[in-house]
């Protein structure tokens, strides 16, 4: 029942290795520049209070995120109750094919102008009649019974192994659609882990665009106020300064907002969460593999309902069976009437002292309902058509997913390899733009330019590796199986 669900918490686990243990990959070009490998941390203008929560900062590896998603999430808690409650209704489902039994008794007062008496009617009494012995409306006897019956359907077997069935598909079922939330909180905590480390990192070269702005202003300035450059020179530095504030005022706006999503997708919205980069901004060549879809949760779960419905339609089949019912009962009654010269029963008829058994066959077989039952198992064919419809859509949709996700990797692999050499190229530009202005050799324009071309060219280059990370768990997700990016 749970084999369906074990590669995927393998990959689970081995996701705790993939932020700090990862193999190692091409150190980024950026590192030579001066930067903490901590994520840039910042505070919210305004901090929403959650009700019941204290608001809390937390730095989270990309395993932790992912391991308090699945631990944590109400939908996979949600999922592992109903495949509980499946699990309950297999045990129910099976438990009718069992044969009825049990113990009766009743005492009752009654006219006793019958031979037997009278008793209402109860499981595990036969009914009993008698010829009338007076037409008078009497004071009554008393009536008492005890006994024990039981009742079996032959053909329960024949009817309810399709319920089981059922059951059992429901059960493997709600079993899968756990795996299928599992994959899916684990994907969404990962990709949202991952969007906001590249907010991080775009948040970190746009702070970086803002000091070398600051820095051109204040290497214009002197140069403005000695008269060695004119007064535009001055005005374009520090609107270049300005631009790189709005720079950073949207790079923080992006980030809070995906800083917020991981909280959502972890289940801790009270927490305001960073992503620690780990290894997962360096450089990462992955080979494709081949991957196949059989694995996925969503074709298992698929392929599990167009069974429990084929079952469904053998239940209805099963119902113009006849109902063969076995029937038995061994009782004691006691009466209050005297019938030809016997005593009556110790008591007046409190105590049960005269013994009785009774078996027979039941059949029963409503002829008016096959009209109805026919028309009930079209709709249980018309219902699994439609199952093995959706099944084949489910397919082409993850066909389709696992094609796009291995387009998405082949491209930002592409990428990845051409960024490097923009920012090379960008930091060398911009050097030598700096060093052509400050000798009077090139206008601030250049410089201007330059600052920002490199600070595209930084956010490019540590966007696509990150790029790569994601299009790899894109492929995870569609193969069902996240394995191939926690060892990343």
């Amino acid at each position: 029942m749970h084999a369906a669900r074990a590669p995927l918490l393998a990959a689970m686990v081995a996701l705790a290795g993939c932020a700090g243990n990862g193999s190692p990959g091409v150190a980024s070009p950026r590192a030579s520049l001066t930067r903490a490998d901590m994520p840039v941390v910042t505070t919210s203008a305004v901090d929403v209070a959650v009700p019941g929560r204290a608001r809390t900062s937390a730095i989270y590896t990309l395993d932790e995120a992912v391991r308090e998603a699945l631990a944590n999430h109400p939908r996979i808690r949600a999922a592992r109750a109903d495949e509980h409650a499946a699990e309950a209704r297999v045990d129910a489902a099976r438990f009718r094919e069992l044969p009825a039994a049990g113990a009766s008794a009743q005492l009752n007062r009654s006219t006793g102008n019958t031979t037997p008496g009278l008793f209402f009617p109860t499981q595990g009494f036969p009914a009993i009649a008698g010829p009338v012995e007076s037409k008078s409306l009497n004071s009554g006897t008393w009536q008492i019974g005890a006994g024990i019956w039981a009742s079996w359907d032959v053909l329960s077997f024949a009817r309810e192994a399709g319920t089981i069935d059922v059951a059992l598909a429901n059960c493997k079922a709600s079993s899968v659609q756990v795996s299928v939330e599992q994959l899916d909180i684990a994907y969404g905590a990962a990709d949202a882990f991952l969007l906001l480390l590249e907010a991080q990192e775009a948040a970190w070269a746009a702070h970086a665009a803002a000091d070398r702005a600051e820095t051109l202003v204040k290497m214009t300035k002197p140069l403005v106020d000695q008269g060695l450059r004119p007064g535009v020179d001055l005005a374009r530095a520090e609107a270049e300064l300005a631009a790189a504030h709005t720079l950073v005022a949207t790079a923080m706006q992006t980030h809070d907002v995906r800083r917020a999503n991981l909280a959502v997708a972890v289940g801790h919205v009270g927490v305001s969460m960073e992503a620690a980069p780990g290894n997962l901004v360096n450089s990462l060549d992955a080979t494709r593999r081949t991957a196949s879809i059989e694995d996925n949760p969503n074709v298992v779960e698929a392929n599990i309902l167009v069974q429990r419905i084929g079952a469904g339609r053998e239940v209805v089949r099963a119902q113009f069976l006849p109902r063969v019912d076995l029937v038995a009962a061994l009782y004691a009654r006691g009466t209050g009437l005297s019938v030809n010269g016997l005593a009556q029963s110790p008591a007046s008829g409190l105590v049960p002292d005269v013994p009785n058994w009774a078996a027979g066959l039941v059949v029963t077989w409503s002829v008016l309902d096959i009209p109805a039952i026919r028309a009930r198992s079209r709709a249980a064919s018309a219902d699994y058509d439609a199952a093995v419809a959706r099944r084949d859509e489910v397919v082409l949709a993850v066909s389709g997913q696992l094609e796009s996700a291995s387009a998405l990797l082949t491209g930002a692999q592409s990428i990845a390899r051409e960024t490097p050499v923009a920012l090379a190229a960008a930091q060398a530009a911009e050097q030598q733009a700096v060093a052509r202005y400050r000798t009077a050799l090139a206008p601030i324009v250049d410089v201007a330019d330059a600052e920002r071309v490199l600070t595209q060219a930084e956010i490019n280059d540590a966007i696509a590796r990150i790029e790569v990370r994601r299009a790899l768990l894109a492929l995870g997700r569609a193969a069902g199986d996240l394995g191939p990016f926690a060892s990343r």
